[in-house]
């Protein structure tokens, strides 16, 4: 019979371990809680996007490629990113740059090696930053194997693609196109193949012959794609020209004319109106396969690039909860709407912010677009003096932000000459059209420095022209400033991820045409206002006179833009809200408690 002093024993050891099967379960439980409740990473992120040819050359080509990326992996982190999208890094030709796709599993050879791909995706998770790929599915380049072979009619690719018989031929025996659909860079979207002795249909360039989505082949084809990268550890994709995935199959309709008094070239992609080329029902359903694709994958994203004048069609890229789409289409909105400076005012901005959040579908995620690859810089735009304060809106309303490579630094377009143009939408209207067309100026080098050529490459070229005013504008000098756009930026990418930010309510106390203000705010936690002066002028604003809410008599001096330079106004000063003075252009953020 066992001692007192062993059943003792044996019984708090029992104890012990009934404690600790507690404690574990305990743990697991708050563990699976958390997992539950952490929204996914794109809610918590600022999108950087990175045009690869121009962010950093390695190899001293000209041109940027992925080691170079991977060299500016810490300025990327420093700089308060979350997620990194790279514009084509494919095997292309380069017709349009990377969005005419030769072998969309292949990177193309001027970037590097899918060594190179691996090293940048490691580097960057290794930095805790994700990796989005864009994904262009709608078409291919003409020299991908697929359209080589379907060309020839060699099964299974022969209809891979969208083929027509002529309509019928000229007086002089030319073939004529099916009907009179446009591409988007000018001219017929119908190319005439001699070898198959059809004309096959392309939205873009007459080397990005799309694809046949009422194929299954192909959209099996692209589903491998996906799955591809996918496997190879990337984050999400970022869906190139969605809306033009399909057409209507009886492509005898004339697409009608548009009769925008703006446009009176025929051969111009806005002479027609695009009902029978855009947003089919079909498309959804693609992209709803895809959406599959990625869920079986852990906390991934996909982001849609949809421009539309009727945001009803834009919206429908959300989904539902029982057909979900994208996590969130682009949001061009800030883009669309504010041309130039003298569309914009306080209230316009405010009624661009009403128009998404009032259409977006209930329980979805909002997004925040000021450019991109296929438009002006926001400097160059709106004017150099709103460049903090445009920053500090779409980096600190609910939603993510994304970011085109250079605008934390406020770059500039770049003039560039007929004779430097690259841009084939550009090269398609010509000497005297060019200039309104061309995508070039947005896309010059990254201005790292004052050295050579911005300190872009080690080389004596690049492929665009390097800005003239990069020996002032560029990351290194603003990095050693004392105030800069760039520290500007880095100081709002901490502050968005404060709870007041992150879990916090939204109003907009005061707005007029001079004025635009935001305030973010949560119980128990500070509260921050910024207020935006829209205008050109030198301006003084009373906010309690004008609030359609309660403020606090004062507020602390957070941020303000590079252009005030006031001793009133320098960061923990204490303002009157009655007598808030805001230089032209300029963003200025407060913060009180609740």
């Amino acid at each position: 019979m066992p001692n007192k002093k062993c059943l003792v024993f044996f019984f708090f050891l029992f104890f012990l371990v009934i404690i600790g099967v507690i404690v574990i379960c305990l743990i697991a439980k708050d563990g699976i809680k958390h997992k539950e409740t952490e929204s996914p990473f794109w809610q918590r992120t600022i999108v950087y996007q990175v045009y690869p040819r121009s962010f950093c050359d390695h190899d001293g080509d000209g041109t940027g490629d992925l080691q170079g990326i991977l060299s500016k992996a810490d300025y990327l982190k420093e700089l308060g990113v979350g997620t990194v999208w790279l514009s084509p890094i494919f095997s292309s030709p380069m017709a349009d740059f990377g969005y005419d796709v030769a072998n969309f599993t292949a990177i193309e050879p001027l970037f590097g090696t899918m060594d190179d791909f691996d090293a940048l995706r490691a580097a960057l998770h290794d930095r805790g930053l994700r990796l989005v790929l864009d994904f262009v599915p709608n078409h291919s380049s003409d020299e991908h194997e697929w359209f080589v072979k379907s060309r020839r009619k060699e099964e299974p690719y022969a209809d891979y693609y969208i083929w027509a018989d002529p309509k019928g031929f000229d007086e002089e025996g030319q073939p004529i196109p099916p009907n009179n659909w446009l591409s988007v860079f000018r001219g017929p979207a119908w190319t005439w193949a001699e070898e198959r002795q059809q004309f096959y249909f392309h939205q873009f360039l007459a080397k990005q012959p799309d694809l046949n989505y009422r194929n299954e082949r192909v959209r099996d084809e692209m589903k491998q794609v996906l799955r591809f990268w996918l496997d190879r550890g990337v984050d999400g994709f970022r869906v190139d020209a969605v809306k033009f995935l399909f057409e209507v199959e009886d492509i005898s309709q004339d697409e009608s004319v548009a009769n925008d008094p703006e446009t009176d070239d025929p051969l111009d992609y806005y002479y027609l109106n695009h009902t029978l080329t855009t947003n089919q029902p079909e498309t959804l359903e693609v992209v709803n396969e895809w959406r599959d694709i990625l869920d079986q994958y852990s906390d991934r994203v996909m982001m849609a690039e949809v421009y539309d004048d009727d945001i009803r069609q834009v919206m429908k890229y959300y989904g539902n909860d029982s057909v979900p789409l994208a996590d969130f289409p682009f949001n061009f909105l800030l883009i669309d709407s504010f041309r130039n400076r003298s569309d914009l005012s306080g209230a316009a901005l405010k009624d661009a912010l009403d128009l998404w959040m009032d259409n977006m579908p209930e329980g979805k995620w909002p997004n925040w677009v000021l450019g991109n690859h296929d438009n002006g810089r926001v400097g160059s735009r709106f004017g150099e003096d709103l460049i903090d304060a445009l920053n500090m809106l779409v980096l600190l309303l609910p939603g993510t932000p994304v970011t085109y490579y250079g605008e934390e630094i406020g770059m500039l377009n770049t003039f560039i000459s007929w004779e430097d143009t690259q841009d084939p939408q550009a090269c398609n209207h010509g000497l005297d059209g060019y200039e309104d067309y061309s995508r070039d100026p947005e896309r010059t080098p990254m201005q790292w420095d004052n050295s050579t050529l911005a300190g872009f490459t080690t080389g004596n070229s690049t492929w665009l022209p390097v800005n003239d005013n990069f020996k002032d504008l560029n990351v290194k000098a603003q990095q050693h400033a004392e105030k800069s756009h760039l520290k500007i930026y880095e100081e709002l990418a901490r502050l968005r991820e404060e709870e007041t930010f992150t879990k916090g309510h939204t109003a907009y106390p005061v707005i007029s045409n001079e004025v635009f203000s935001l305030l973010r705010y949560l119980e128990g936690y500070e509260s921050y206002l910024l207020v935006m002066n829209t205008s050109e002028e030198e301006l003084e604003v009373d906010l309690h006179q004008h609030a359609n809410m309660e403020l606090p008599p004062t507020a602390e001096v957070v941020l303000r833009s590079v252009t005030d330079t006031a001793e009133a106004t320098v960061p923990g000063s204490e303002i009157h809200l009655s007598e808030v003075k805001l230089a032209a252009g300029e963003g200025l953020l407060l913060t009180f408690s609740e």
